[in-house]
């Protein structure tokens, strides 16, 4: 099992490798940053990457090294956690394939599960589930609301009810488990890079008129 820790602070990333240290079946390598990382994924290969990811949570700029470092979800499942409240759930909530969020508090759990599963030799495998936990109108809803955009106009412009886009909203923090638009746009900061248009290999997600229209033509 190779395993990546990326942790900015040198007591905790300190901590991390100590627990790990002693499992001869666990090769474990440590990084302060996510550009140290990908040279270091580059060079081992990891099946698992923790990495505290609370700083770029600040950033509302699409930075391309997150991108590149976010794209290591082909081939690690990568453990993302943060210095926060929340996600408020005991265990880890996938966002898309092969990424997981976590409150930094969980990060013990997930060090004991990992060592459980190379003692039981239980081979670590990359998630099956769906690209992303979001629908089509919720991403297109998420994009919107993130703009700003106050609610009867989501609503126009995606034909459909104010009501709806309300539902909408619900759903999509109850799903990240956070619980407020405050929460939901310090997460976001990460979770834009896995839809369109932040991601070009994102499909488009699609409104009701325009799947409408869709089903109209194949009559």
């Amino acid at each position: 099992m190779k395993i990546l820790i990326i942790e900015p602070c040198g007591f905790m990333r300190l901590g991390m490798l100590s627990v790990l240290a002693d499992h001869k079946d666990i090769n474990v390598t440590g990084v302060e940053n996510i550009e140290e990382g990908l040279i270091q994924a580059e060079k081992i290969k990891p099946n698992i990457i923790l990495v505290n990811m609370t700083s770029h949570c600040h950033c509302t700029e699409t930075d391309s090294v997150v991108s590149n470092f976010l794209r290591l979800r082909v081939t690690s499942k990568i453990y993302c956690y943060l210095d926060a409240n929340y996600p408020d759930h005991d265990e880890p909530i996938m966002i898309a394939e092969n990424f997981l969020i976590l409150r930094k508090h969980q990060v013990n759990a997930i060090l004991n599960k990992i060592i459980s599963h190379t003692l039981s030799k239980t081979p670590a495998t990359l998630c099956t589930q769906p690209f992303s936990i979001f629908s089509d109108q919720e991403v297109l809803v998420i994009g919107d609301w993130m703009a700003e955009m106050p609610n009867y106009r989501i609503a126009r412009k995606l034909n459909i009810s104010d009501r709806t886009v309300y539902v909408h909203k619900r759903h999509i923090t109850q799903k990240i488990k956070v619980r407020n638009r405050l929460e939901f746009c310090f997460v976001y900061n990460l979770i834009k890079y896995f839809h369109w248009p932040m991601n070009p290999l994102a499909l488009r997600p699609l409104s009701r008129k325009i799947k409408a229209d869709i089903m109209t033509l194949m009559r």
